[in-house]
């Protein structure tokens, strides 16, 4: 007698055609209960599908098929989907635009002098928006706007410039301010103010506008000054104008607008109670603003590559330095401007030399040897200068020399 479980170990049965069942596809184990239950862990309908499958070709592959939908059919757990993750946008780059600064009013002034009077109108808008109660802004800027010829008039006279004159030092002698500069410089059309030539002529207006001056009658000579703004108005006592002239100049020395304390300085002068009562205080004042002023201008010069610049910014801290022997940084800077100009003054000199230009070589030579007479490079250029100039001289004598004995 054979129990259950024997059976199922019996030889495999074949199909019709004496082929084991295992050709056709199904496992040859397929009754091996260890066999069965790995079936079954991947498949809960494996078992069934077993236990049924008939000895024929065409029911195990519609039994494959059946077991393949089965095992579709089953629900496959699977991991949930991921959270999406939402990342802040990133952060706008917004930055403020940049804002031009307030200029101070001396490189204002220092614009117009070089003939900018969109930029210098430009920044002195600006300016007032910072200060609207400047006067010297003020004045300034309704200097860039008005007509010259309108506003100074068509009939003139003339003025040769002489050694040492500024077109700040004209206008404050013919027009009564040497802030007026501005309107002097579109009258003479000058391209670049602050480059005068020594024996240019300028036109001057005959019938300038009188500078006007703000009066008051009431309150203390002192409140009024302050209330209406500067100049103080007539009446002033002297003691009381004198502090005030002093302040002003001490403050704008302070700001660094020399141009401003100079002409303050010089309107001090006209205003004093008798010629020479404010010398003590006055002078010295006047001495200081007019050494700055020279020494900002030959500051400005220096910086540029421009030989004549380089001659003037020299010049410029020599008068400087007349005023206020120990000025600095004009006493230092002087000096360096020796050095750039016998450079400059030399490498010039190459050139006409190359160029067979000996006399204007030589005449550079000498420029740079008089302000450093121990040169070396300049000395040996020169003598070879003078020798090439001796036998030219030579070469033309002797050749004057055949002229006349070929034409007796």
């Amino acid at each position: 007698m054979h129990d259950e479980s024997s059976r199922r170990w019996q030889p495999e049965p074949h199909d019709s055609r004496g082929q084991p069942w295992s050709s056709v596809g199904v496992p040859r184990y397929s009754h091996c209960p260890r066999f069965t239950s790995k079936l079954n862990a991947v498949c809960p309908c494996l078992q069934v599908c077993v236990a049924m499958i008939l000895p024929s070709r065409q029911i195990a592959l519609s039994l494959s098929l059946l077991l393949l939908v089965a095992c579709a059919q089953q629900p496959v757990a699977t991991a949930p989907p991921a959270e999406p993750v939402f990342s802040a946008p990133p952060a706008a780059d917004v930055r403020k635009p940049q804002r031009e600064p307030v200029l101070p009013i001396e490189q204002i002034v220092q614009l117009l002098e070089s003939g900018d009077y969109r930029n210098a109108s430009k920044h002195l808008k600006r300016f007032l928006a910072a200060h609207p109660s400047d006067s010297a802004a003020k004045n300034l800027l309704q200097q860039t706007r008005l007509d010259p010829l309108s506003y100074l008039g068509a009939e003139h006279t003339t003025h040769v410039v002489e050694q040492g004159e500024t077109l700040s030092s004209i206008a404050r002698r013919y027009l009564g301010s040497a802030m007026r500069f501005v309107i002097l410089a579109r009258y003479n059309a000058l391209a670049n103010p602050k480059q005068l030539e020594v024996g240019q002529t300028l036109k001057i207006p005959l019938h300038p506008p009188v500078i006007d001056r703000p009066l008051a009658a009431t309150a203390s000579p002192s409140a009024a000054a302050t209330a209406s703004g500067w100049p103080p108005p007539a009446g002033t006592g002297a003691t009381v104008l004198a502090r005030l002239y002093g302040e002003r100049i001490e403050m704008l020395l302070a700001a660094e607008r020399y141009l401003e304390a100079v002409d303050t300085a010089a309107e001090a002068g006209e205003r004093q109670p008798a010629t020479g009562a404010w010398s003590g205080w006055l002078k010295p004042l006047d001495q200081r603003a007019n050494a700055l002023l020279w020494q900002q201008r030959a500051i400005a010069q220096m910086q540029t590559s421009d030989v004549a610049a380089h001659e003037s910014a020299y010049a410029g801290f020599a008068k400087a330095l007349a005023l206020s022997p120990e000025l600095e940084p004009a006493k230092t800077y002087r000096e360096a401007m020796r050095s750039v100009l016998v450079l400059d003054y030399h490498e010039a000199a190459i050139v006409r030399y190359r160029n067979q230009q000996l006399d204007a070589a030589l005449e550079l030579w000498d420029k740079a040897l008089a302000l450093d007479p121990q040169f070396g490079p300049a000395q040996g250029y020169r003598l070879r200068a003078l020798e090439l100039k001796r036998r030219v001289q030579n070469l033309d004598a002797a050749a004057a020399q055949q002229t006349v004995t070929d034409n007796p």
